[in-house]
């Protein structure tokens, strides 16, 4: 069946490399670094945040399936919340001819490619980052997001309205593929070399989690910083997403998810939270 049911199944290389896809790449990682990453698959690939793998895979899977797979991860997609949000862009060919005229808006090869590291004409708000990172913690299955737990009265006798559980949409998600990115946004926290490795490190909550970085395109303005994360990894309660402006590298948002996390599972000297402040009632 190849449904995980333990941290230990998700997280032993041996069973991780029965179910991996057979791609990998040898990454040439020189040019600003000197050095590389070498051949790398799938999860450690999104270890080490190795924009040539995924380069590679965009330039060989159809456009269609990359735009399929991230609408059914609520990118570009309402979340559900009771204000009036922005919907973003997913980058494909019906986006580009909105956004650009004549040959600007043209779509290219290179388009495609810069897509699937998340750039392109990509444009997503940190709420959608975040219902997409607890659609994959669910397998797939993406939940309805919410402000309110519940409205009462103001004299507190009165339940006004309450929100429910709400499912918008479920994406079918292969063992192989589930296997990948669960093991991948572990190694990311959890094994050295990757990229939120140096704050997670010794965590007492397993996480699983992903560093981003969009170029600003101007050596003078820093780029833009995104990180996401879901805890425990393998059973799942929480999802967060951080997004900051010309804050550099997604890593460096790290230590503002692990202050939410530590919020949450009263880690550490947590005085003023009470047990019941993190349960819904």
């Amino acid at each position: 069946s190849g449904i995980i049911t333990s941290e230990t199944e998700i997280y032993d290389r041996g069973r991780y490399d029965k179910y991996a896809p057979g791609f990998t790449v040898y990454c040439l990682y020189y040019t600003s670094h000197g050095w590389v990453h070498e051949n790398v698959d799938a999860a450690h690939a999104l270890k080490v945040s190795c924009n040539y793998f995924f380069y590679e895979l965009g330039d060989r899977i159809a456009l269609s399936a990359m735009d399929r797979t991230a609408k059914g991860l609520g990118l570009g997609e309402p979340t559900g919340v009771e204000l009036p949000e922005s919907l973003g862009y997913r980058a494909n060919e019906e986006t580009k001819k909105k956004l650009h005229s004549g040959d600007d808006g043209r779509w290219y090869k290179a388009d495609q490619i810069t897509a699937a590291i998340g750039q392109s004409e990509n444009r997503f708000t940190p709420m959608q980052l975040c219902s997409y990172t607890s659609t994959l913690a669910n397998r797939g299955t993406r939940y309805k997001a919410t402000f309110l737990n519940r409205v009462v009265s103001a004299d507190y006798r009165q339940l006004l309205t309450e929100s429910k559980t709400e499912v918008l949409s479920t994406l079918a998600i292969s063992d192989d593929a589930y296997q990948a990115y669960t093991y991948g946004m572990y190694l990311v926290a959890n094994e050295s070399k990757g990229t939120a490795y140096s704050t997670f490190k010794n965590y007492p909550i397993t996480i699983a989690a992903k560093t981003g970085t969009a170029e600003s395109g101007s050596k003078e303005i820093s780029a833009n910083g995104a990180f996401v994360c879901y805890a425990p990894a393998d059973n799942p309660r929480i999802a967060i997403a951080v997004y900051g402006e010309k804050a550099g590298h997604g890593s460096t948002l790290a230590t503002i998810a692990r202050d939410i996390l530590d919020i949450y599972f009263e880690v550490g000297e947590v005085s003023d939270v009470t047990s019941l402040e993190n349960q819904l009632s």
